[in-house]
């Protein structure tokens, strides 16, 4: 317990001294970035915003879809409050997967079925995974002989051909009983069971391929508007950028921000700087990257009004373990 607190302390102060670093190393250019800001187009900020909120339905909807294949039905009522309330455990759960885990929770005390509901919730995240590295395949295809650094341009293919081998093996032909339990006690067989139930749940969309298929295509929806609303803060700044290249520098900024530190704060902007600062230099960039930590914070207040005004009302108990 106490080893969990300091890992989220330690990673509190990681996020909170990278950000003040970043801070520090644009202070002098603070009141370009002020003006920048204060010179923005107004207009295609809100756009941006009312795109993302759209979007935010999207998200739920996905997350209602994979739970159906779990046989369970979540209305997308519910699922929209879910979903906002995952992005207000984001701002203080380690990672950008820490919403994840807080949604997965409240999904299964309303489902009463925990393990189908921690099964959709990864399954989900998976799906924006590969949506993510297809987007930047595009994006590599289309500029990824002007790129310099190798690494990049090796380490997209790698990780995806890495998640694909992964959910072959997560989908492949299941023999393993239903009944997973197998008697034996200790941590280390309790942990194994628990990942074997979880692995059958997943096992499950491996009959369902059409389910799949509509959870990649919106998916990619999301990927490619969540990357032209970014785009539209890049040109609400005077800003300009191919929108070909963000299809290639977003989606390294998103896997950045799954690094360990608090919702990706610091390591998140950042990432913006370094990934865009060639392009817009870093003054824009680093306005660019103000703006969409302004918009986590929205969907944060968002989702702790949803969990203040509208509690999740808790069934008895779990239909399994």
């Amino acid at each position: 317990m106490l080893k969990n607190k300091l890992s989220i302390v330690l990673r509190f102060v990681v996020s909170l001294g990278l950000l003040l670093a970043l801070i520090w190393i644009m202070r002098k250019d603070a009141r370009e970035i002020f003006n920048i800001l204060k010179g923005s187009d107004k207009a295609l900020i809100l756009l941006a915003v009312f795109m993302n909120i759209l979007l935010t339905i999207v998200v739920a909807y996905r997350l209602k879809l994979m739970l159906s294949g779990q046989k369970i039905e979540l209305s997308i009522k519910d699922a929209v409050r879910f979903t906002f309330i995952g992005c207000f455990f984001n701002s203080f759960l380690p990672t950008a997967i820490g919403g994840d885990i807080a949604k997965a929770y409240y999904v299964s005390k309303k489902t009463n079925n925990k393990v189908a509901s921690y099964a959709a919730i990864l399954a989900d995240r998976i799906l924006g995974l590969i949506a993510i590295l297809l987007v930047a395949l595009a994006g590599l295809f289309f500029i990824g002989k002007s790129l310099d650094n190798k690494f990049i341009v090796w380490m997209i293919p790698v990780a995806f051909l890495l998640t694909i081998a992964i959910i072959a093996v997560l989908l492949k032909k299941n023999n393993t009983p239903a009944k997973a339990s197998s008697g034996k006690r200790g941590i280390f067989y309790a942990i194994k069971e628990k990942l074997l139930k979880l692995y059958i749940a997943i096992n499950i969309y491996r009959d369902n391929p059409a389910l799949l298929v509509k959870g990649i295509v919106l998916s990619l929806v999301l990927q490619i508007a969540s990357i032209f609303s970014i785009y539209l803060f890049i040109l609400c700044i005077g800003a300009d950028m191919s929108i070909f290249r963000l299809f290639l520098v977003i989606p390294l900024v998103w896997a950045v921000s799954m690094l360990p530190s608090l919702n990706g704060l610091g390591v998140r902007e950042g990432a913006f700087v370094y990934f865009l600062k060639g392009y817009i230099g870093p003054e824009k960039a680093f306005t660019i990257s103000l703006l969409w930590l302004g918009l986590i914070m929205l969907y944060s207040i968002i989702g702790g009004l949803f969990q203040l005004l509208y509690p999740v009302k808790v069934k008895g108990g779990y239909a399994d373990d």
